[in-house]
């Protein structure tokens, strides 16, 4: 029987429940992990063609029914079904290009942050295929997310800001947020999971929340709380593996309080007459 990870390998650390399939021997090696965005939005891309390829498939299957109702209802179905596939995949191809070349994104911010984390899943699975890891897909799809989370500033708001750490950060990565956090009038909590940082979320009702996890909880988090509060995510470094002294990006850091700094000077000069 093969023995748990925590127990046989780990045994100075408290797994996550993101960590419970865990392989060691072949994950081991991504404590540090930079994955550029153009990953996860090309997955994007294959995972849409992937979907439609499936959904064009079934209509194939069903087609032979539908004649034997009316000769005309096919045909009205396959341009019905061409027209959007042809919209999807052409509003897909801008909004990739747009981020590509550092646009703003082509949608609205919220249709557009839906749609990724519909796409999300199943982007995962493909990176799978490909031999991506799960780690490395979530890195990316952050990237994208940040991107697309700080082009839209206008939506954002910096009036309430809470930021969630891991119970695992080190020592002195805790130090230096605390002591900038007093400059930005931002709660930090330190979040074991996702119930606590739930409940922080309803404590605090913030308008931002910055996060510094792993890539698989702050992908959950993301998917959690996008409808509740926009989230600027940080994912922290594992040089001991994870859940164990990780670490804080300490540029990624100063390049989310600049944005924020960026912001509070643009709302505080629309509010001068």
């Amino acid at each position: 029987m093969k023995e748990p990870v925590e127990d046989s390998v780990f045994k100075d650390r408290k797994l996550g429940n993101e960590w419970a399939d865990w392989d060691v021997l072949s994950d081991f090696h991504e404590h540090e992990i930079e994955e550029h965005s153009a990953t996860f939005l090309a997955l994007a891309v294959l995972t849409s063609i992937v979907l439609i390829g499936f959904a064009f498939a079934a209509w194939y299957m069903i087609r032979p029914r539908m004649e034997q109702f009316s000769a005309m209802l096919p045909r009205m179905v396959e341009w019905a079904m061409g027209l959007f596939v042809t919209c999807l995949l052409a509003a897909l191809a801008i909004e990739v290009l747009v981020l590509r070349r550092g646009g703003r994104s082509f949608f609205p911010q919220k249709p557009i942050e839906r749609l990724f984390l519909l796409i999300l899943p199943k982007a995962l699975w493909l990176g799978g295929c490909f031999g991506i890891s799960r780690d490395r897909v979530g890195n990316s799809f952050i990237k994208v997310h940040n991107y697309i989370m700080t082009t839209h500033a206008d939506r954002l708001s910096t009036e309430r800001l809470l930021m969630l750490l891991p119970r695992c950060l080190e020592k002195t990565a805790r130090s230096e947020i605390m002591s900038r956090s007093k400059e930005y009038e931002m709660h930090v909590i330190t979040a074991g999971g996702g119930e606590e940082a739930r409940r922080a979320i309803r404590q605090y009702r913030p308008t931002l929340i910055l996060a510094v996890a792993c890539e698989r909880d702050l992908v959950s988090g993301i998917k959690d709380v996008s409808e509740k509060a926009p989230v600027l995510a940080i994912p922290n470094k594992r040089p001991e593996g994870p859940c164990k002294n990780t670490c804080l990006q300490i540029d990624k850091f100063e390049e989310i309080l600049h944005f924020i700094r960026a912001q509070e000077r643009g709302a505080r000069g629309a509010a001068t007459p």
